[in-house]
């Protein structure tokens, strides 16, 4: 099981950007989903907790995040891109039935990679398919 590291703050200081409403705002709706969201699955959690907070600044706040390394952008190729607060090397599982998106560890992957080929793992993403526990009762 992947062991959870989540960031309690977005860090608006590293960059100096000021932490505004619409951040804290975004951030306290996306930080509480663990569902791997989609852009449009945080506007749509956003808009009931701020009406007033558009989609367009949404998604600027979510790209602001993966640019801070307070967030990553997971690449779905066939499907929307999704977001994931927790930052340590590790892969995702999406289930081609539901559609959910699951954290998977990578911890035997990444030492195997460096002893055997001495290559030094920077980033990467990896996406693995298929069915979901509840998919394949």
């Amino acid at each position: 099981m992947l062991q959870e590291s989540r960031a309690t703050e977005p860090v608006c200081r590293a960059k100096a950007t000021r932490n505004t409403h619409q951040k804290e705002t975004v951030w306290r709706v996306f930080s509480a989903m663990r569902n791997h969201p989609t852009a449009e699955m945080v506007c749509d959690e956003v808009a009931k907790a701020d009406p007033k907070i558009g989609r367009a600044t949404v998604y600027r706040i979510l790209n602001s995040y993966v640019s801070s390394g307070t967030a990553i952008k997971v690449p779905v190729y066939d499907g929307a891109d999704r977001y994931d607060i927790t930052v340590m090397p590790h892969s995702h599982a999406k289930c081609r039935i539901c559609g959910s998106v699951l954290d998977v560890s990578t911890s035997g992957v990444l030492p195997a990679v460096k002893e055997e080929n001495g290559f030094i793992i920077e980033g990467g993403a990896v996406l693995y398919y298929g069915k979901c526990r509840e998919c394949s009762k």
